[in-house]
């Protein structure tokens, strides 16, 4: 039997680039990673306003402290916990809740062996934080299908600040248009967004540059008034407002909480543009357009307060000369759109890590780039995606209407980012574990209070973005739960066909005549290391032939990691009689078993796996003579089940039916595949 380790064949083009720090990378940062947080200022002040209205505060009482809380918000939420520290968490540059989860919880395993020998599974520690690194992503996705729909709408209804004589035509016009626009952002998908994408950048860039210049000339304009929104700098002002209205402040903080959302795009996206890049962009770029936007916006509400009292205005479009405004709802609207294919492409990338780590059945991916491997698209949940989209603007109709329902699964989301961030500082930082939460407790205690502010919006329509995630997460935890039981049954099924041994009776059959040779390569697909393929077991049965070559091939996912490095690869392990008898037809041909191991973030390609047991094989087989075998499990009932549950089991059962097949997956090519099925009890 021989072991071997191989590099050359084993490297992966999804590995991490090197990132450095360019106006070119800079730039392309801000069109992916800055769309969703660059597109708040054309709602979240105006909610924080009206909220605040709402529950009987004057202006003068709101207008201050909400630009108080906005800006506080932006520098602690985003600048501190996010840019300087969360950054700092990553896995070979990549971020992310995943990724996050991974670190988090890297040293559980070696801990769990150290203080149980004997005990093979997974610590409990670690699944509690893989399924809490599961729920906030389900959160995420939750309001994830309103990201697309508020920012459309809100950036087309600039054009009610230029009429009123036919309001009734523009209260069609908009959520019509809004449609149109959502249903192509969601159509070129398939095209992929890399040629798309090189224009994002600079039209953000523009976009911020917008921002900034109406906000100074805002301030210009009203000079008396923004003497006073400068107030807003002070901390104590948000303090005092959160103090003394604790009722009013809970639900504005709701609507301050929008002006952040995003925020997690900038930790999500790291892996494709680096730190600092993204660094560069928020501190010279994003950060002082925001601040100085709504700082503009602030001193146009205070000298417009008689405006303001009748709730139908938007600061941010009225601030802005009156020949100006068209132009602004086209860039804007751009912007919406950028920030919506942000949110689509977040959403391909966030499935796939799912579908790595064994949380939702194979889904179609389309690579659509051959250079970078992030480029994908997945019809399933782009065609999803676009339906929630295209109800949430038919039912609500107003951005207005879906700011009630905006923010409360992601402020869930950023409250399971610290958490797992306290968990990173105990484990990676070695911090003890109290220090490590008084690190990030006031933080905490700030996103605690957001959630406190957006819980207000439950009962109105913050539920349904909730009911989403909570769907969702149900749906990921019982797939996950039913794959880990099939796993367990096919494992005890095979408990007794150790490899090797079943290698060595097959060469005795093998030896006796009762197998024969035929000509080409066999692959066999394994779920295991040293279990024997139940497609190659009920070959030799029935059919009773040995080809030329063997090959078991097993994919793994390291969840504990985003990138697999490139020596790590592959492992081969080969058993027979070596090389040079292989075309002797009386000699027992050589059948080697070969695991290709990948990151969660990478592609499981299994061509570059297949080419380093060709290299040690010493052969370029033909590929119209290459066989891929594969089992394809069927669930039935057992009598007693205790994995599942008999709604879990019969939603385990149609998942698994309507799971991608593995030749679709892996791209294999479907004349050249068997498949040999099997029953499973569950």
């Amino acid at each position: 039997m021989k072991e071997a380790k191989l590099e050359e064949a084993s490297k992966s083009p999804s590995s991490p680039p090197i990132q450095r720090i360019t106006l070119a990378s800079t730039i392309a940062a801000l069109g992916v990673v800055f769309g969703d947080i660059g597109t708040s200022p054309l709602y979240a002040f105006r909610e924080c306003v009206r909220n605040g209205l709402r529950e009987g505060a004057t202006p003068e009482q709101v207008i201050v402290p909400a630009l108080s809380l906005i800006i506080w918000s932006l520098i602690l939420v985003v600048t501190v916990k996010y840019v300087l520290f969360m950054m700092e968490a990553h896995d070979d540059g990549e971020g992310g809740i995943m990724t996050l989860v991974s670190l988090a919880s890297k040293n559980s395993d070696q801990e769990n062996n150290k203080s149980n020998n004997t005990d093979n599974k997974k610590p409990k520690h670690r699944n509690i934080l893989v399924l809490l690194g599961v729920f906030g992503t389900a959160l995420l996705f939750g309001d994830g299908i309103i990201t697309p729909a508020i920012s459309v709408l809100s950036a087309l209804e600039g054009v009610k600040e230029q009429t009123t004589s036919s309001a009734g035509l523009i209260r069609y016009f908009i959520p019509a248009t809004a449609v149109a626009i959502l249903i192509g952002i969601f159509a070129i998908q398939k095209r992929g967004s890399g040629k798309v994408g090189m224009y994002f950048g600079p039209i953000t860039l523009i976009w911020f540059i917008v921002i900034a210049v109406t906000g100074v000339n805002s301030l210009y304009q009203h000079h008396q008034e923004s003497l006073v929104v400068y107030e807003a700098f002070k901390p104590m002002v948000a303090i005092d407002f959160m103090v003394n209205n604790p009722g009013i402040g809970i639900v504005v903080l709701g609507a301050v909480f929008l002006a952040v959302t995003g925020a997690e795009a900038l930790y999500a996206d790291m892996g494709h543009f680096g730190q600092k890049p993204i660094r560069a962009g928020w501190y010279f770029i994003v950060f002082p357009a925001l601040i100085i936007n709504y700082l503009g916006q602030g001193a146009w509400a205070i000298a417009n307060q008689s405006h303001i009292l009748t709730g139908s205005y938007n600061p941010f479009y009225n601030m802005a000369p009156a020949w100006s405004q068209i132009p602004l709802v086209v860039i804007a609207t751009l912007a919406a759109i950028i920030a919506s294919q942000a949110l689509i492409a977040g959403a391909f990338s966030t499935t796939v890590q799912a579908i790595q780590l064994n949380f939702l059945p194979r889904m179609r991916i389309s690579y659509t780039s051959d250079q970078e491997s992030g480029q994908i698209y997945m019809p399933v949940v782009n065609w999803m995606l676009l339906l929630g989209s295209v109800f949430l603007v038919l039912q609500y109709k107003s951005s207005e209407n879906l700011a009630s329902a905006y923010g409360i699964s992601v402020s869930g989301t950023m409250l399971v980012t610290t958490i797992l961030y306290a968990q990173y500082l105990h484990k990676i930082k070695k911090f003890p574990m109290a220090t490590s939460y008084v690190i990030v407790s006031p933080i905490l205690m700030m996103e605690l209070l957001f959630i406190t502010g957006n819980a207000t919006k439950i009962f109105e329509n913050g539920w349904l973005p909730l009911a989403i995630g909570f769907i969702l997460y149900y749906i990921m935890s019982v797939w996950n739960k039913g794959r880990i039981a099939m796993r367990t049954k096919l494992a005890e099924a095979e408990k007794n066909d150790d490899f090797k041994f079943f290698i060595e009776s097959v060469e005795e059959r093998f030896k006796a005549g009762k197998l024969s040779r035929v000509k080409g390569t066999a692959v066999y697909l394994s779920g295991g290391n040293n279990s024997v393929p139940m497609a190659l077991a009920h070959n030799l049965k029935h059919n009773k032939v040995l080809h030329d070559h063997i090959i078991v091939v097993t994919l793994t996912v390291d969840d504990s990691r985003a990138f697999v490095k490139n020596d790590e690869r592959v492992t081969i392990t080969t058993h027979g009689h070596g090389f040079v008898l292989v075309n002797n037809r009386n000699e027992f041909p050589p059948v080697m078993r070969i695991t290709g191991r990948f990151g969660f973030r990478e592609k499981q390609d299994i061509f570059p796996i297949l080419e380093a047991a060709y290299a040690e094989l010493k052969i370029a087989p033909n590929p119209l003579e290459v066989t891929y075998f594969l089992s394809r499990e069927t669930i039935v009932r057992a009598e007693r089940n205790i994995s599942l549950n008999t709604v879990q089991e019969k939603l385990f059962e149609v998942l698994n039916r309507n799971a991608l097949s593995a030749t679709a997956y892996f791209n294999l090519p479907p004349g050249r595949v068997v498949e040999l099925g099997m029953q499973v009890e569950l």
